[in-house]
C-alpha cells in the first residue's frame, strides 16, 4: 500500500467514525445512543419510569442544542413534573390528538418540518383509532388497533428515515404469567421499531432496570439501571 492510499484509508475511516458519532441522539443515560431516522420504543408496566426516562432524554437533547416534541395521546402531560426534570417546557411543543390517525398526521407534520430531532409519542396504547371513537362499545372491529397502528407506523418509518428523525414510542406491556413478554398495538411496533427497551420499576425511586432486546445500530441485550433526578433549582451546583 502506497502513502496516498494509506492516508486515503484513514480519511475514510474517520469519516465512517464520525457519521456513525452523528447518526446516534444523546440521550445522556447508559441506554447509548437512539438511532436518527428510526422508531425506538420503550415499554414496561405502570410506574416502571417510561415516562420520566422519555423526558429525561428530552432534557438532555435541550441541553445540547437540539429541539424535541410530545405528542400526547393519553392527555396526561404533566408540565410541573417536566420541569423538575429539567425539561424546558415553553421549547416543547406539545401535541394532544383525538385518534390515531390524527396523532400519526401530527408525527409526519413534525417531523417533515426538519425543526425537529425527538418525537415522542406517549403512548402507543392510546392511540385509539377514529372509527372506535365514533361506535358503541363493544362493537369495535377485531383488531383494529392492531391494524391502524401498523399503517401508520409503516409511513412514520418512511417519513422518519428522509427526515433524520428520532420517533420515540412510549408503550405498555401486555403480558400474563408463563407468556411471552409483549408490549400494546400488535406487532407492528416490534417489527418497526429499530430499538426496544424494556422497562421495570428499580429498586428505589427515581431509577428504573432497563433491557435491550433489540438494537439494530449496536449491540443488543445489554441490561443496566437508569436513574434520573430533579433539575437543580436555582443557585444549586449542577
Amino acid at each position: 500500500m502506497t502513502e496516498q492510499e494509506r492516508q486515503r484509508a484513514i480519511r475514510l475511516k474517520l469519516a465512517r467514525m464520525s457519521t456513525d458519532a452523528a447518526a446516534a441522539l444523546s440521550t445522556g443515560l447508559p441506554l447509548g445512543g437512539l438511532p436518527r431516522g428510526s422508531i425506538v420504543e420503550i415499554f414496561g408496566p405502570s410506574g416502571s419510569g417510561k415516562t420520566s426516562v422519555a423526558l429525561a432524554v428530552v432534557a438532555h437533547c435541550q441541553r445540547s442544542g437540539g429541539s424535541a416534541a410530545w405528542v400526547d395521546a393519553e392527555h396526561s402531560f404533566d408540565p410541573c413534573y417536566a420541569a423538575e426534570l429539567g425539561v424546558r417546557v415553553e421549547q416543547l411543543p406539545v401535541a394532544q390528538p383525538q385518534s390515531a390517525e390524527q396523532a400519526f398526521a401530527m408525527l409526519r407534520e413534525l417531523a417533515a418540518s426538519g425543526a425537529v430531532e425527538l418525537l415522542v409519542v406517549d403512548s402507543a396504547a392510546a392511540l385509539v383509532p377514529a372509527l372506535e371513537l365514533d361506535i358503541a362499545l363493544g362493537q369495535g372491529a377485531p383488531g383494529l388497533h392492531s391494524r391502524v397502528l401498523a399503517s401508520g407506523l409503516r409511513t412514520a418509518a418512511r417519513v422518519a428515515v428522509r427526515s433524520g428523525a428520532t420517533m420515540l414510542f412510549l408503550n405498555q406491556t401486555r403480558s400474563r404469567p408463563g407468556e411471552e413478554e409483549l408490549s400494546a398495538g400488535g406487532p407492528g411496533l416490534k417489527l418497526h421499531a429499530a430499538v426496544r427497551i424494556a422497562l421495570a420499576a428499580g429498586a428505589a425511586p427515581g431509577c428504573a432496570r432497563f433491557r435491550l432486546l433489540k438494537n439494530k445500530a449496536g449491540e443488543p441485550f445489554r441490561e443496566g439501571e437508569l436513574r434520573w433526578n430533579p433539575a437543580p433549582k436555582p443557585g444549586e451546583n449542577i
